[in-house]
Protein backbone atom coordinates (compact mmCIF):
# COMPACT_ATOMS: atom_id res chain seq x y z
CA UNK A 1 0.00 0.00 0.00
CA UNK A 2 1.33 2.88 -0.84
CA UNK A 3 0.89 6.91 1.03
CA UNK A 4 -2.12 7.74 -2.23
CA UNK A 5 -5.70 7.13 -2.15
CA UNK A 6 -7.03 4.29 -4.08
CA UNK A 7 -8.03 5.74 -7.71
CA UNK A 8 -9.50 4.26 -10.78
CA UNK A 9 -6.97 4.95 -13.00
CA UNK A 10 -5.10 7.96 -15.13
CA UNK A 11 -7.94 10.11 -15.81
CA UNK A 12 -11.23 10.48 -14.45
CA UNK A 13 -12.73 10.35 -18.05
CA UNK A 14 -12.30 10.70 -21.53
CA UNK A 15 -13.24 14.42 -21.42
CA UNK A 16 -10.72 15.54 -18.40
CA UNK A 17 -8.83 18.64 -19.63
CA UNK A 18 -6.46 17.99 -16.64
CA UNK A 19 -3.96 15.04 -16.96
CA UNK A 20 -3.74 15.39 -13.15
CA UNK A 21 -7.75 14.30 -12.96
CA UNK A 22 -8.11 11.46 -11.25
CA UNK A 23 -4.67 10.91 -10.02
CA UNK A 24 -4.73 9.62 -6.28
CA UNK A 25 -3.96 12.35 -3.71
CA UNK A 26 -0.71 12.11 -1.68
CA UNK A 27 -1.45 11.47 1.79
CA UNK A 28 1.78 12.88 4.60
CA UNK A 29 0.16 10.87 7.36
CA UNK A 30 -0.42 7.54 5.74
CA UNK A 31 3.17 8.24 4.37
CA UNK A 32 4.68 8.54 7.73
CA UNK A 33 3.06 5.48 9.03
CA UNK A 34 3.62 2.98 6.15
CA UNK A 35 7.11 4.38 6.47
CA UNK A 36 7.36 3.61 10.54
CA UNK A 37 5.73 0.61 9.77
CA UNK A 38 8.47 -0.93 7.21
CA UNK A 39 10.93 -0.19 9.57
CA UNK A 40 9.97 -2.14 12.55
CA UNK A 41 7.83 -4.80 10.56
CA UNK A 42 10.46 -7.38 11.16
CA UNK A 43 10.47 -6.95 14.68
CA UNK A 44 6.66 -7.38 15.02
CA UNK A 45 5.23 -10.44 16.13
CA UNK A 46 2.52 -11.77 14.03
CA UNK A 47 0.18 -12.57 16.96
CA UNK A 48 1.56 -10.89 20.46
CA UNK A 49 -0.39 -11.36 23.36
CA UNK A 50 -0.13 -7.85 24.20
CA UNK A 51 0.47 -4.92 20.97
CA UNK A 52 3.74 -3.68 21.31
CA UNK A 53 4.03 0.48 21.95
CA UNK A 54 6.66 1.76 19.16
CA UNK A 55 6.98 5.59 20.29
CA UNK A 56 8.72 7.93 17.47
CA UNK A 57 9.94 11.13 18.48
CA UNK A 58 8.19 14.19 17.79
CA UNK A 59 8.95 16.09 15.23
CA UNK A 60 9.97 20.21 15.85
CA UNK A 61 6.37 21.96 16.07
CA UNK A 62 4.67 18.23 17.22
CA UNK A 63 3.75 16.71 20.39
CA UNK A 64 2.21 13.23 21.16
CA UNK A 65 -1.26 13.87 22.80
CA UNK A 66 -0.75 10.63 25.17
CA UNK A 67 2.46 8.96 26.41
CA UNK A 68 3.47 5.74 25.58
CA UNK A 69 2.49 4.44 29.55
CA UNK A 70 -1.39 6.11 28.99
CA UNK A 71 -1.50 4.10 25.85
CA UNK A 72 -0.61 1.65 27.54
CA UNK A 73 -2.97 1.38 30.21
CA UNK A 74 -6.08 2.25 28.28
CA UNK A 75 -4.89 -0.73 26.18
CA UNK A 76 -5.14 -2.93 29.29
CA UNK A 77 -8.72 -1.71 30.27
CA UNK A 78 -9.75 -3.60 27.16
CA UNK A 79 -11.30 -7.48 26.89
CA UNK A 80 -7.95 -8.91 25.83
CA UNK A 81 -10.14 -10.91 22.58
CA UNK A 82 -10.53 -7.35 21.57
CA UNK A 83 -6.67 -6.79 20.63
CA UNK A 84 -6.58 -10.47 19.18
CA UNK A 85 -3.83 -9.85 16.57
CA UNK A 86 -3.23 -6.44 17.15
CA UNK A 87 0.60 -6.29 16.36
CA UNK A 88 1.37 -2.67 17.58
CA UNK A 89 0.69 0.97 17.95
CA UNK A 90 2.27 3.53 16.95
CA UNK A 91 3.05 6.64 18.28
CA UNK A 92 3.98 9.19 15.42
CA UNK A 93 6.43 11.82 15.35
CA UNK A 94 4.61 14.26 12.47
CA UNK A 95 6.42 15.97 9.40
CA UNK A 96 6.69 18.95 7.91
CA UNK A 97 4.19 18.65 5.79
CA UNK A 98 1.46 17.22 8.19
CA UNK A 99 2.11 20.37 9.86
CA UNK A 100 1.09 22.25 6.68
CA UNK A 101 -1.72 20.47 6.26
CA UNK A 102 -2.96 19.27 9.58
CA UNK A 103 -5.92 22.44 9.24
CA UNK A 104 -7.04 21.04 5.69
CA UNK A 105 -9.40 18.04 4.50
CA UNK A 106 -6.19 15.74 5.09
CA UNK A 107 -5.67 16.17 8.78
CA UNK A 108 -5.82 12.83 10.25
CA UNK A 109 -5.27 11.87 14.52
CA UNK A 110 -4.95 8.50 13.70
CA UNK A 111 -5.49 5.13 10.90
CA UNK A 112 -5.94 1.58 11.62
CA UNK A 113 -3.65 -0.60 8.45
CA UNK A 114 -1.86 -3.51 8.28
CA UNK A 115 -2.79 -5.29 11.87
CA UNK A 116 -2.03 -1.79 14.06
CA UNK A 117 -3.21 1.21 15.33
CA UNK A 118 -0.99 4.52 14.28
CA UNK A 119 -1.80 7.77 16.69
CA UNK A 120 -0.76 10.82 14.77
CA UNK A 121 1.63 13.78 16.36
CA UNK A 122 -0.76 16.68 17.21
CA UNK A 123 0.71 20.44 16.34
CA UNK A 124 1.81 21.91 19.49
CA UNK A 125 -0.57 24.85 18.94
CA UNK A 126 -3.90 23.40 20.76
CA UNK A 127 -6.14 26.41 20.40
CA UNK A 128 -9.65 25.45 21.42
CA UNK A 129 -8.74 22.42 24.09
CA UNK A 130 -6.26 22.03 26.89
CA UNK A 131 -3.62 19.15 27.10
CA UNK A 132 -5.72 17.11 29.24
CA UNK A 133 -9.18 17.42 26.67
CA UNK A 134 -6.41 16.03 24.23
CA UNK A 135 -5.00 13.81 25.68
CA UNK A 136 -8.57 12.45 26.66
CA UNK A 137 -9.83 12.74 22.87
CA UNK A 138 -6.91 10.72 21.94
CA UNK A 139 -7.11 7.32 24.41
CA UNK A 140 -11.17 7.46 24.90
CA UNK A 141 -12.11 7.93 20.97
CA UNK A 142 -9.18 7.95 18.55
CA UNK A 143 -7.63 4.87 19.98
CA UNK A 144 -10.77 2.98 20.63
CA UNK A 145 -12.43 4.07 17.13
CA UNK A 146 -9.12 1.92 15.55
CA UNK A 147 -9.45 -1.14 17.89
CA UNK A 148 -12.47 -1.37 16.48
CA UNK A 149 -11.42 -1.53 12.66
CA UNK A 150 -9.14 -3.96 13.68
CA UNK A 151 -12.04 -6.15 15.50
CA UNK A 152 -13.95 -5.60 12.37
CA UNK A 153 -11.13 -6.07 9.95
CA UNK A 154 -12.36 -9.33 8.33
CA UNK A 155 -15.76 -7.94 7.46
CA UNK A 156 -16.37 -6.99 3.97
CA UNK A 157 -18.75 -4.01 3.97
CA UNK A 158 -18.23 -1.05 2.18
CA UNK A 159 -15.92 1.75 4.28
CA UNK A 160 -19.00 3.48 5.52
CA UNK A 161 -20.58 1.03 7.04
CA UNK A 162 -17.29 0.31 8.56
CA UNK A 163 -16.94 3.95 9.81
CA UNK A 164 -20.38 3.17 11.45
CA UNK A 165 -19.22 0.54 13.36
CA UNK A 166 -15.78 1.91 14.70
CA UNK A 167 -18.00 5.46 16.06
CA UNK A 168 -20.96 3.01 17.36
CA UNK A 169 -18.64 1.07 19.35
CA UNK A 170 -16.98 4.24 20.77
CA UNK A 171 -20.15 5.61 22.05
CA UNK A 172 -20.72 1.80 23.20
CA UNK A 173 -17.61 1.98 25.17
CA UNK A 174 -18.61 5.26 26.72
CA UNK A 175 -21.96 3.87 28.09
Amino acid sequence: MSAYFRHAGRRANLYSRSRSAGRPQYNPFYAEGISAFHRFAERLEKEPAFPRLIVLAPAAGFIHACSREQVAQRLAQMPPAHLQGLRAVFLLGGRRKQLRSWYSNLACYGFYWNDCVFLCAHPQELRDQTRDELSAYYLEDVLVHEVAHHIDRHRDAPDTKKENFANGFVERQRA
